[in-house]
């Protein structure tokens, strides 16, 4: 199945007819109630108060016409009362913004926008989102009114765009998913930047967790993986087809966009846009346990925010693990194939100790699932091996190493101790924000 040439499939049907939340059923009014739409955009709202409005103040006309912005604004029942306060709030908010919509259910409106049309899904003070479920259903009900869309002929582009409340949209938004670089691509992601507020403090920790995000992707670069892309929910375009192969978003309160794109990356690639960036804030958040916002908030409590992060020989191991199954698939895919495969990676590389390697490749099981899938998938090299040391799989090795002794250090030590992070320019800042800048175009250099 080509991604980028959708067609009414039997994978989108069944999705839509089994594992798609109920908001699909939305689908016919909308149709009902508005000209077809270009581009489809989904975002999460929960406890924004007014702040979503400057997100959707930013909101770009589409090039291939009118836009669907769909907000889900969301909250579990048991969410404290500030939540539902600033939900009702948002909900008045944008009433008070765009004037009266067309009542499609009792938990939908649909609002004229500049853009297009905004349908409001409330969740929030109706219908609530079940515990522990959070942004990940959240960001499903979204992308699946969209895909629903897409499959009846109301939504002309495949690419179901995911973001978040706090960003701000350059006006090329829409228009960069036209001419993807690569050859059907499954997933693009938008280039990201954050962007300073009225706290210095909380910029300045954004920024520190922005470079050590790039950080990470720079070392699995390194590393050889085919995972070494950024994991961000809120710079995502999802292409319908791939979107239901892999069943939509995982209902989870968080990382759920990493376990999207781990799925997706097995179907085609992920691709890095080349457009403008988006402008994400610097402030910090406790919808979720870990994250962008998180991060922040954690180092602000901190007694000295610093932040640490992996030790790069951490990126070493992962590249030899990565080469020796490589290795071991085209030398014939025996176990001894791939225990001499392990030892060439391993002498080749002074940061790695085939020792360590081993032990944690055993603990973890990688050692004895890669030789299983040696033994039962033949001579030839075999996409499905590699495609076995996933996103997830990768990670799970760098915290083994961090727990048998590579223990994190401090970013700024491994920054500069890390042989895939160029320098900056001689005589320039250390400044974090000199920082920020260098790595953002290590990130992009070559996209």
């Amino acid at each position: 199945m080509s991604p980028t040439s959708y067609a009414a499939d039997k994978a989108t049907r069944k999705y839509l007819a089994h594992y798609a939340e109920t908001e699909v059923s939305l689908g016919a009014s909308v149709r009902d109630a508005s000209l077809p739409f270009g581009h489809g955009l989904a975002i999460p709202v929960h406890a924004e108060g007014a702040g979503i409005l400057p997100c959707l103040a930013t909101i770009p006309k589409g090039s291939r016409g009118r836009v669907l912005v769909v907000a889900v604004v969301n909250a579990a029942a048991d969410a404290g009362a500030p939540v539902h306060a600033s939900n009702a709030h948002t909900l008045e908010a944008i009433q008070e913004v765009y004037g009266h919509p067309e009542i499609l259910s009792p938990s939908a409106s649909l609002y004229p926008h500049p853009a297009g049309a905004l349908l409001v899904i409330d969740r929030a003070s109706r219908d609530f989102l079940p515990p522990r479920k959070g942004v990940g259903l959240a960001r499903k009900i979204g992308a699946d009114l969209l895909l629903a869309l897409v499959d009846n002929g109301h939504l002309e582009s495949p690419w179901l765009h995911a973001s978040d409340a706090d960003v701000r949209f350059p006006a090329d938004y829409f228009e960069q998913v036209d001419h993807p670089g690569g050859a059907n691509p499954a997933a693009l992601l938008y280039r990201f930047r954050h962007v300073s507020g009225s706290d210095s403090r909380a910029y300045e920790a954004a920024l520190q967790y922005e470079i050590s995000l790039r950080y990470y992707v720079l070392g699995l670069r390194f590393a050889g993986s085919p995972y070494a892309f950024h994991s961000i929910g809120s710079t995502l375009a999802i292409h319908a087809n791939a979107y239901a192969a892999v069943r939509g978003f995982p209902r989870r309160e968080a990382a759920e966009d990493f376990y999207l794109l781990n799925k997706i990356a097995k179907l085609g690639g992920v691709e890095q846009l080349r457009g403008e960036a988006l402008r994400l804030s610097s402030r910090t958040s406790s919808r979720v346990p870990f994250g962008t916002g998180a991060g922040i908030r954690r180092l602000l409590e901190a007694p000295v925010p610093a932040l640490t992060t992996y030790d790069p020989r951490v990126f070493h191991y992962a590249r030899s693990w990565q080469g020796a199954l490589g290795q071991a698939a085209d030398a014939g895919g025996s176990p001894d194939a791939l225990a001499q495969a392990i030892e060439d990676w391993a002498s080749r590389d002074p940061e790695v100790e085939e020792g360590r390697l081993l032990d944690v490749l055993t603990n973890i099981g990688a050692r004895s699932r890669a030789e299983a899938a040696l033994a039962t998938r033949g001579p030839t090299p075999t996409r499905a091996l590699l495609a076995d040391y996933d996103g997830f799989r990768t990670l799970k090795l760098i915290h083994a190493l961090r727990a048998g002794g590579l223990a994190d250090v401090p970013l700024q030590e491994a920054l500069e101790k890390a042989c895939f992070i160029a320098p900056p320019r001689p005589g320039s800042s250390a400044s974090t924000a000199n920082w920020a800048l260098h790595m953002e175009a290590l990130d992009y250099r070559g996209t």
